[in-house]
């Protein structure tokens, strides 16, 4: 019987030496093993959502960025189509032309044009369209509008403000703004 004890406790004292060690380093190895692909899974799940996120945020971003230049925009486009038709008004061409002048001066904006009913240039900031059918020039949508008009011609946008006299149409100014966007990078 004392054998038998003897040689149960030296079994398990090989157990012990030999198998113990190795079974425990393996389930301790195993359980890294899962610990870190279970984090691993995890931190691609959260860059996958934050690049949803991301996304997401710049689109809202953009979309109110856009709105608020383009109700930036109409607001500078009915202010000047006052300051315009009060010129026009006085038969003061020049100092519509010193306007236009300082709107291109301004960042994004490119060219500025008034264009009679006729459909002839008047004053430009670009003296070789003084005189010329506004038709060639721009989209022929925008000197039909009726109010302030927009149109986007590949990267650049084209703005027409109709000048109204008393009871009628007395030009148009029509300006080209080339926008950078100011999310880009983003």
């Amino acid at each position: 019987m004392n054998e038998g004890r003897s040689g149960f406790a030296g079994k398990i004292a090989l157990l012990h030496t030999v198998r113990l060690p190795l079974w425990v380093s393996l389930g301790i190895a195993a359980a890294l093993l899962f610990v870190y692909v279970s984090q691993h899974m995890a931190v691609k799940q959260a860059e996958a959502r934050w690049a949803e996120e991301k996304t997401a945020f710049v689109a809202a971003a953009q979309k109110r960025t856009t709105d608020a230049l383009d109700l930036a925009e109409r607001q500078f486009a009915q202010a000047l189509s006052w300051a315009v038709r009060g010129e026009m008004l006085r038969n003061n061409l020049d100092q519509v032309d010193q306007f236009f002048t300082e709107i291109v001066r301004m960042p994004g904006y490119k060219l500025a044009l008034l264009v009679q009913p006729d459909g002839k240039v008047a004053v430009s900031t670009n003296r070789r369209h003084v005189g010329e059918a506004a038709s060639g020039l721009l989209p022929a949508t925008l000197l039909d509008a009726a109010d302030i008009a927009a149109v986007s011609d590949g990267g650049a946008r084209w703005l027409a403000i109709p000048v109204m006299g008393l009871n009628s149409r007395i030009g148009t100014v029509v300006l080209r703004i080339e926008r950078t966007d100011p999310l880009a990078g983003l």
